[in-house]
């Protein structure tokens, strides 16, 4: 019993804090209509400051995640990653230019990247392993709920009502007291010490040269670059979804935050249907409805404006977050040995955010001046629509993990 509480506390903790990490990152997209008057940007140069967060995101999950995984050890990497994160994101108050937004939104992202792929892995072994999809779908869950139906109205009240420099003063806060509070309930995993977890048998670490050996993975490789065309999707619809519907699709900012809120509460729904339907159907199956239903739901909002469109733009984004941690986190963690886990999805978030959240920002940001931004979801479409047919390559791995479990 004592145990279990410790597992589902943990649970709960991760999912509060991948919450609070997402909604720190997304808060700027929710106020880019504000930023572009305020700093006189345009679409590209919101791009930009989409572009360089990824861009740390990308460094911090490929140099931080494999010294962590390295060490054996990930309170100490996990906690103070947890805590720059919100310092990071709460210090964009405090920017006085462009120039002065990079940086800081470069920090918030390099803080990010480790954040994910720590926690997963330390669930991965602290907790049930059969209950590792459902931890994936509490923090999918925690995710919806706090970045997406309580902070884009939560947020844009905030900047409305007081100004844009408080709406990111507050929205950072909770995420340096969750991490405050993971270092005194968080065990050690690896070298042996007071209160912390032995690892498994015959896990002796990560070592540098299994780092090229998960390319070998089939599944990692395809999952990784099945992740990266749904991120170009995902990225285009969160960078540049409020923009879209305020210019070009006739909604007020206050009627799109309010539209983002209930895509949310959609979310939601999604975090407690798709762990079911992985653990019914099998990873394979499930990534292969997705990614179908994801470029579907795509078109529509490309050829239509009306409530078609909403409707579509509303149900999507949720499951856009899932898919992609079903095929970095559950796919790629069960395909490979416990040390090297996080440096598994690590790796898997590092290329999805090099692609989608660093390059693709900026260059459907210059489609967007070209072409209009409704071109987003036409991009969104074909490369989810690629990632449907890639994932016919991914062998099972729902079976042999429990197998694994129960030995």
């Amino acid at each position: 019993m004592k145990e279990r509480t410790y597992q589902n506390s943990l649970g709960i903790l991760f999912a509060l804090t991948w919450g609070f990490v997402i909604l720190d990152r997304q808060a700027i997209t929710f106020l880019f209509t504000i930023l572009k008057d305020t700093f006189h940007l345009n679409n590209t140069q919101t791009g930009d400051i989409v572009m360089v967060t990824g861009l740390g995101f990308v460094i911090s999950s490929l140099f931080i995640t494999p010294l962590a995984d390295r060490s054996g050890l990930k309170k100490v990497w996990l906690v103070p990653v947890i805590i720059l994160a919100g310092v990071f994101s709460g210090s964009t108050a405090f920017a006085g230019s462009l120039a002065a937004m990079l940086v800081v939104r470069f920090l918030t992202g390099f803080a990010d990247g480790p954040v994910y792929p720590l926690m997963t892995s330390v669930l991965k072994v602290q907790g049930d392993p059969k209950r590792f999809a459902s931890y994936i779908g509490l923090i999918q869950f925690s995710v919806g709920l706090i970045a997406a139906v309580l902070g884009p109205s939560l947020t844009i009240q905030l900047a409305e009502r007081l100004n844009w420099q408080y709406a990111f003063i507050f929205t950072s806060l909770p995420t340096v007291i969750v991490g405050i509070i993971i270092w005194f309930v968080l065990k050690e995993t690896g070298p042996s010490g007071a209160g912390s977890v032995k690892q498994i048998p015959g896990d002796t670490g990560m070592r540098w040269k299994d780092v090229p050996g998960i390319f070998k993975y089939r599944n990692c490789t395809l999952s990784y670059i099945a992740n990266v065309l749904v991120m170009v999707g995902f990225w285009g619809v969160i960078s540049f979804g409020t923009i879209y519907w305020v210019e070009e699709g006739g909604l007020t900012l206050g009627q799109t935050g309010y539209m983002t809120s209930i895509s949310g509460i959609a979310g939601l729904g999604w975090a407690l249907f798709i762990p079911v339907l992985t653990d019914r159907l099998g990873r394979k199956p499930s990534a292969l409805i997705l990614t179908f239903y994801i470029a579907v739901s795509m078109l529509i909002v490309y050829m239509n404006q009306g409530l078609p469109a909403q409707i579509a733009f509303v149900l999507v984004i949720g499951c856009c977050g899932f898919v992609s941690v079903l095929y970095v986190a559950i796919i790629c963690q069960e395909s490979v040995p416990p040390a090297i886990a996080a440096t598994t999805t690590a790796i898997g978030m590092a290329i999805g955010e090099l692609f989608g959240t660093t390059i693709a920002p900026r260059i459907l940001g210059s489609l967007g001046d070209i072409y209009g931004l409704r071109t987003i979801f036409l991009v969104g479409a074909v490369s989810t629509i690629l990632a449907f047919f890639i994932s016919f390559g991914i062998t099972e791995t729902r079976k042999a993990n429990l197998e694994k479990s129960e030995a």
